[in-house]
C-alpha cells in the first residue's frame, strides 16, 4: 500500500523567529525486480533389470493359419536425474503511488 507521511521538522531554539517553513517529506514506492529461472535436467545412465519371470500368453484368432504368443515381462528401470537451474536478474523498476506529480 502506497502512503505519504508528512512529518513536522523539529524547529531548534535559535530557528524559532525565522521567516521558514521546513518538513521533512516521506514517500514510499514500489520496486520490482524479474527474476528468469530456467530450470534444467540431466538423464545419467539409464539401467533396467528383469522382474521375476516371463510369461508366455497365446493369442488365439489373430490369424488362422498361424500360432501367435505374447511374451509378457516385468522390467524395471532406474532413471537418475540431475535438476538444476539458471537464473537471471533484470533491470529493478520503479512504480509511483496515483496522485503524484512527475
Amino acid at each position: 500500500m502506497m502512503s505519504n507521511l508528512y512529518e513536522p521538522y523539529s524547529v531548534t531554539e535559535e530557528e524559532k523567529g525565522k521567516d521558514e517553513c521546513k518538513k521533512i517529506i516521506q514517500h514510499s514506492v514500489d520496486i520490482d525486480v524479474p527474476i528468469d529461472v530456467v530450470p534444467k535436467a540431466e538423464i545419467g545412465r539409464i539401467e533396467a533389470e528383469c522382474c521375476g519371470e516371463p510369461k508366455l500368453l497365446c493369442a488365439d484368432g489373430v490369424k488362422p493359419d498361424a500360432c501367435h504368443f505374447l511374451l509378457v515381462q516385468t522390467v524395471s528401470f532406474r532413471i537418475p536425474v540431475k535438476y538444476s537451474f539458471d537464473y537471471s536478474v533484470g533491470k529493478s523498476m520503479t512504480e509511483c503511488c496515483d496522485g503524484c506529480t512527475e
